[in-house]
């Protein structure tokens, strides 16, 4: 009664009613605090507070990692029927080992042929005149381009049918003098052998001898002369009918007319010859400028057979007028030819591509070097964006030998068929570079892999109707290909089409367990 007494007075007290106040707030809260951690670390409650899917999700992950992991050696069959299977397309191949293509892409640009770009520049100064083609004009090699005005062409072209000129005469003159030397010759051996003045008169009257024939037949005369007097005064002084004196004067003259034939026929010897060599000369230079003429008109750009047909008076005004001519077959990809506009060397006016091939460009990075091994001179294919599911060829024919210090790259050219002109230089195209075959690698298509869980699994066929799910660890692959490194055999069965419903029909079982 005292307890009860004293309890009663301390709560009618202000300081009892605050002190019962705490304490039922402390007990509150503890009571609160062990309800939930209660709740958060028992597990009969994480399952209550799971929604229904995430419960169902863990539960088959785990169902299915203990139903087909290798190390409890459990399996689980999966069996379809015939029907079902040739509904989803169900298809089957044996695990095999063969050549691993060892396959990177890259991104690469198809660009003009280098090696087929013709940039065509004026070889002299001149006024444009005239333009036949038109910007993307497809020209044969040959086809002129432009005419261009040029006072170094016309000069040129005047020149070379001077020097034509110069040589017709040059010909003739050196005709003439060969005649008149073979003529001569043979006037003075006939002298020389005697023979009748009435015979070589006869002998050499329709033979041109030129001025020679005179002086030869004036010479011959009082040679004749001198000797006939000679030879008439030497008998009369042998009979003493005339002075001795005469004599002696008749013989001097006799001996001077043949001296002096003798020295008119050596004189003329070496004119007709120093005259027909002097003729061979002028001949010679004549042949010489038409040669430098028409080098110089090679030069320019006029071919054999322009030269040959060249005729410079006849042309009048257009004697100044130079062609431009296409050096290859191709597109005009650049036009800059306007009318009247005075233009040198320096000058690109037309740009010229031979379309038929391209360059495929690519720049291969350092770390994929060893991808392009054993590539030079082999072929690769690349997709364009513009043709889907279309594959083209390329011939590399460089891997480039300078790493570049910006890219840290280095840059693979090939060569492009573009006979159907389908490719546009500026296009970007997708590479794939097979440079070497690694040698007895088990593969498998890559539609056989399934995945689930983070796991890679395939479907074994048992010869029947049934189906088993295998791990498999892989290791390289392609888009077509995926290496097996462990989990399958050598010919062991494996479904390559249809795995996904496989996948479907075993998750539903699972599920339903």
């Amino acid at each position: 009664m005292k307890v009860h007494s004293i309890i009663k007075t301390f709560m009618a007290s202000t300081a009892g009613r605050a002190t019962v106040l705490s304490i039922v707030t402390l007990a509150t809260v503890a009571s609160a605090a062990l309800l939930y951690f209660y709740t958060a670390y028992s597990p009969k409650a994480s399952a209550a507070a799971m929604t229904p899917g995430q419960c169902e999700a863990k539960d088959l992950q785990q169902l299915t990692e203990q139903s087909y992991s290798p190390e409890t050696g459990a399996t689980l069959l999966i069996s379809i029927s015939r029907e079902k299977a040739k509904t989803i397309g169900l298809k089957t191949a044996p695990v095999r080992r063969d050549n691993w293509p060892d396959r990177l892409r890259v991104t690469g640009r198809l660009e003009l042929n280098e090696g087929r770009l013709a940039h065509v520049s004026p070889l002299v100064d001149g006024v444009v005149r005239e333009v036949p083609v038109q910007l993307g004009q497809v020209v044969e090699k040959g086809d002129i381009l432009a005419y261009i005005d040029s006072r170094e062409v016309g000069e040129t072209k005047l020149q070379y049918a001077k020097d034509q000129l110069n040589l017709i005469s040059a010909k003739k003159s050196n005709d003439w003098h060969k005649e008149i030397h073979e003529n001569t010759f043979a006037l003075l051996k006939a002298i020389e052998e005697g023979k009748t003045f009435d015979n070589i008169e006869a002998t050499f009257r329709d033979r041109p001898v030129g001025t020679y024939r005179k002086q030869l037949v004036s010479a011959m005369a009082r040679l004749k002369r001198a000797k006939a007097d000679f030879e008439r005064i030497h008998g009369l002084g042998k009979d003493s009918i005339i002075p001795e004196k005469k004599v002696v004067s008749a013989r001097a003259e006799y001996e001077a007319a043949e001296a002096t034939y003798r020295a008119l026929m050596e004189q003329i010897k070496f004119d007709v010859q120093q005259e027909a060599l002097d003729a061979q000369q002028e001949l010679r230079a004549a042949e010489a400028a038409v040669a430098i003429s028409r080098s110089h008109l090679l030069i320019l750009g006029y071919s054999e057979k322009d030269i040959n047909t060249m005729d410079p008076f006849a042309e009048a005004e257009r004697v100044a007028y130079y062609p431009i001519r296409a050096p290859i077959t191709g597109t005009i990809m650049a036009k800059n030819a306007p009318l009247s506009k005075h233009i040198d060397q320096e000058i690109e006016l037309f740009r010229i591509a031979d379309l038929s091939t391209v360059w495929l460009c690519a720049d291969v990075f350092e770390k994929d070097l060893n991808a392009t091994l054993g590539l030079q001179g082999k072929s690769v294919t690349f997709e364009a964006g513009s043709y889907p599911g279309r594959q083209f060829a390329a011939g590399i024919f460089s891997l480039g030998n300078i790493v570049d210090d910006k890219t840290r790259a280095t840059r693979l050219l090939a060569t492009v068929n573009n006979s159907e002109r389908l490719l546009k230089p500026g296009m970007f195209v997708e590479i794939e570079l097979t440079p070497s075959n690694d040698v007895n690698v088990l593969q498998l298509p890559s539609s056989a892999i399934q995945r689930h869980g983070g796991v890679s699994f395939v479907f074994i066929f048992d010869g029947k109707e049934g189906f088993e799910r295998r791990d498999v660890k892989l290791g390289r692959s392609t888009s077509e290909l995926v290496e097996i490194r462990d989990g399958l055999s050598d010919g062991e069965s494996v479904v390559i089409n249809g795995g996904f419903a496989l996948k479907s029909e075993m998750l539903s079982e699972l599920m339903a367990e």
